[in-house]
Order: C-alpha cells, then sequence, then structure tokens
C-alpha cells in the first residue's frame, strides 16, 4: 500500500504531524488535487487515485503526497479521497479556492477539534488565535512538542516539530495559503500577532456550525446558548457573543434554528440539518 493510500485508509484517521512533507497548504496545489478528483468522479465515479493524480495534475512527486492531504484537512476530501459536499461545491463555484468562504470553511475543517485535520492544528489554533494574541516560532516549538509527547506518550523528533511549525505559520502568512483571511500578521520584531479579521460569510458559518452540531450534539434537538458560546465554535471564526448573535439571527430568519430567549438559560433550537442549501447561499447557486 503507497503511504498516500495508507494515510486515507481509514475514515477515522487523522493526518499526523509531518503529513504536509514540509510544505505550506498552497491553494493553487489543491485546487489542482480537487479538480483532478472532480473529472475522475464525473468519469466513473472512482475515488482519487495517485496515479490519477500524476495524470490530471503538474503536481511535482512530493506534492502528490503533500496535497491531497491538505485537501483532506480542509475538508475537501474525504478520507476515501472522494470529494465532500463542500469539496463538489468549490470544485464548480470556486475551483481556485480563492473566496473569503471557501478560505473560511478550510480554516475550520483544519482547525475544528473534531475535524480531519492533524490534532496539533486544533490545539494551536483553539490556544493562540484569538485577536491581539502575539507569539514566536519557538513558542509554538514548543506547544506542538509538548502536545504531540502527551499525545503519543512520546517525544517527537525536534526537525520534526521544526517543520510543523514552519509550514503551519506560513498556511496563515502566505498569500498563496490562507493569508487572504488575514489571521495572522509577522511583526518587524519575527514575532506573530493574531489579526482581527473581516468577518467571514454567515453561511459558511452556519455550514459549520451544523458540522460541529453533528459532532458534539447528534441527536440534540437544542442546546444552551451559553453552551454554544463557550464550545470553542465562536473562536474558530474571531467570534465575540454579539458576533455570534448576529449570525444566528440571520440562520433564525433562514429558519436554520429558533433562539428561544423567554427566560434563562437561553436556547438554540436546531430546525434543519440540510447544510447543501447554505453552500448553496454561499457560493450563490441559485
Amino acid at each position: 500500500m503507497s503511504q498516500l493510500s495508507s494515510d486515507i485508509a481509514d475514515d477515522k484517521k487523522r493526518l499526523g504531524l509531518t503529513f504536509h512533507r514540509t510544505f505550506s497548504l498552497m491553494r493553487s496545489a489543491v485546487s489542482q488535487i480537487i479538480r483532478a478528483a472532480e473529472k475522475v468522479e464525473l468519469n466513473g465515479g472512482k475515488k482519487l487515485d495517485l496515479k490519477s493524480i500524476k495524470e490530471l495534475s503538474s503536481l511535482g512527486s512530493i506534492y502528490v503526497e503533500a496535497m491531497p492531504r491538505y485537501a483532506r484537512g480542509a475538508g475537501l476530501l474525504n478520507s476515501l479521497n472522494f470529494l465532500t459536499q463542500f469539496g463538489k461545491y468549490a470544485a464548480k463555484y470556486d475551483p481556485l479556492l480563492d473566496q473569503p468562504g471557501t478560505q473560511w470553511l478550510m480554516h475550520y475543517h483544519l482547525s475544528a477539534q473534531q475535524g480531519p485535520g492533524a490534532p496539533f492544528w486544533n490545539d494551536v489554533a483553539s490556544k493562540r488565535f484569538y485577536p491581539g494574541s502575539t507569539f514566536s516560532a519557538e513558542d509554538i516549538v514548543e506547544q506542538i512538542g509538548n502536545f504531540i509527547w502527551k499525545l503519543e506518550d512520546k517525544p517527537p523528533t525536534e526537525r520534526a516539530v521544526r517543520s510543523t511549525v514552519t509550514i503551519f505559520l506560513g498556511t496563515y502568512t502566505k498569500p498563496e495559503g490562507l493569508g487572504k483571511l488575514r489571521l495572522l500578521e509577522v511583526l518587524a520584531s519575527g514575532r506573530y500577532r493574531v489579526c482581527e479579521p473581516g468577518p467571514a460569510p454567515v453561511w459558511a458559518v452556519g455550514y459549520a456550525l451544523l458540522d460541529f452540531w453533528d459532532a458534539y450534539y447528534p441527536g440534540r434537538i437544542s442546546i444552551g446558548l451559553d453552551t454554544l458560546q463557550e464550545s470553542g465554535f465562536p473562536q474558530l471564526f474571531m467570534l465575540g457573543k454579539s458576533d455570534l448573535d448576529d449570525v444566528l439571527q440571520t440562520l433564525q430568519e433562514a429558519r436554520y434554528v429558533e433562539i428561544h430567549r423567554t427566560a434563562p438559560p437561553y436556547q438554540v433550537v436546531l430546525l434543519r440539518q440540510d447544510r447543501e442549501p447554505l453552500l448553496e447561499k454561499l457560493y450563490g447557486a441559485n
């Protein structure tokens, strides 16, 4: 079994520490992956494999290993290398992965605790990504090293951690990655500062909320508003309480949720779970 095949064999398998092969996320390369997947699926319903990637893309030998993993971590491919629902819409309506909504959802999937991304990604994003936070690359080296040590009960190699920190920071600072979200900037001192980015499109947040709800509250019709506010979900989109209220109000108008504020504890009631209409709204598919 090839390395790529083994990485996608298990539906529940998360990306590992060195999944990136020392390359930061590059949207133009991931774009080639999802367009190749789209062609393969349209021509017989088969899943994307290493042979097809080599035939349908111009990616080099290491990129053909790393970029499908990024596509998976970003929620565009599932663990069997078929396009996800999000991946299908992105491939059709934003094949260059240039729109803010697409990039926010890629960030969400990479960073969500229950998501397909590498576990260390959530640890860093959830603890570091709040406006005004500053840190050095060495801070992240220490954090990821300690996280992997606790997770795997053995210390990772310093070389692996340092290359991983480089790709993580590069993903959010390079324009060809997710730099357009303006989540992170490099200061003159060489340290990094978390910015206050523009708001994520409400339909992207709504789509992610249904994904999050399905993972953490399966079968539940309602959850406390305070529970949602403190769940870690709003932080992935840099949402304060008033920002989250605005998102929920729009989703209520779209008949996806109801907010009950008659008496505390206030409740968020889920009215529907079909996510595709939210992608249609996000990409103007109607």
